[in-house]
């Protein structure tokens, strides 16, 4: 019984150098390949495994002269099933392939210890997975075309961490940012910063919520002091610029949706909100930035909703 490497040929091992240079070495079964070789072909490539009628078939591997080289499962001349990849520079993929591909399940280790294992399609990260980088940052959750898409939880080394929605490998969406001091954001993000709608969570029960921009704090909130006080508060680049107490006024009042308002504007007539001017409702959930009144009735003016998860309207 004669062998190459690790596997055994049953019978006589023949040699073959074809016209273009390439040779193989193994075993032949009605003059096509079939059962254990050794396929070397010109430029340097080689193959060592199982062969069924004239295909790499089976479990064999694969070398190239630059390094690279592949050990697993093969099947109809593609890689398929189970098997390992290595890099020359040291990286390396093992898990699933299919049609020559990575796909399924697997794990891909850099040589600068970055480390992805979840799940590929077509040779790129895409559906669930974890990734680990070497300077310490970590995600866990959905990837696709390689980059970082859907629902995750990133975590910095410093004790941050943001759990929420990514876009193309940003957090663009629905996410909450926490800090290891506890401070929290809850809110809107776009292309890696807070931008839109949010509230802020200080750890002394401090709370704001409104607009963001550029993850800063841009344009109208209401901050909540822990004695449950509101302020409602105009910021530019996160510069205030005004900030008043939110408290009744009855000599000027305004009730919409069920809910009472403090108005700022022009006049009041019967003692009702009449003109133009601003509004916030008692409770700080909702702005009207510019608005229209007459005689306590909005006429125009959109409403600004400081509360998360329901439409401006």
């Amino acid at each position: 019984m004669l062998c190459f490497g690790f596997l055994p040929i049953i019978g006589e091992a023949k040699r073959i150098e074809l016209l273009n240079g390439d040779i193989y070495e193994g075993a032949i079964d009605n003059d096509v390949r079939t059962g254990i070789g050794l396929y070397t072909w010109l430029d340097g490539r080689s193959y060592e495994g199982q062969f069924l009628n004239d295909r790499m078939h089976g479990f064999g591997v694969y070398s190239w002269p630059d390094g690279k080289r592949y050990e697993g499962a093969f099947r109809a001349d593609r890689r398929h099933g189970s098997g390992r990849f290595d890099w020359p520079n040291g990286d390396f993929y093992e898990g699933d392939f299919e049609d020559g591909k990575r796909h399924g399940q697997g794990r891909f280790k850099w040589a600068n210890k970055d480390e992805y294992i979840g799940e590929f399609k077509s040779d790129q990260r895409s559906g669930r997975g974890v990734f680990h980088w070497a300077s310490g940052e970590s995600y866990e959750g959905l990837f696709k075309a390689g980059v970082l898409d859907g629902q995750g939880k990133f975590s910095w080394p410093d004790g941050r961490f943001y759990l929420g929605d990514f876009e193309d490998g940003k957090k663009t969406g629905y996410g909450v940012l926490t800090w290891e001091n506890g401070n929290q954001y809850q809110g809107q993000f776009e292309n890696d910063v807070r931008s839109g709608v949010g509230v802020f969570y200080w750890r002394d029960g401090t709370v704001y919520r409104g607009q963001f921009e550029s993850d800063e704090v841009h344009g109208y909130g209401v901050k909540q002091d822990p004695n449950q006080e509101l302020e409602l508060q105009y910021w530019e680049r996160g510069s205030l610029l005004t900030t008043k107490l939110i408290k009744a006024n009855p000599g000027c009042e305004l009730w919409l949706e069920d809910m009472g308002w403090m108005f700022e504007g022009q006049d009041c007539i019967d003692g009702k909100a009449h003109g133009d001017g601003f509004a916030v409702s008692l409770n700080g959930e909702k702005v009207i930035v510019y608005g229209t009144f007459i005689v306590g009735k909005r006429v125009a003016g959109d409403i600004l909703i400081l509360r998360l998860g329901e439409p401006d309207t």
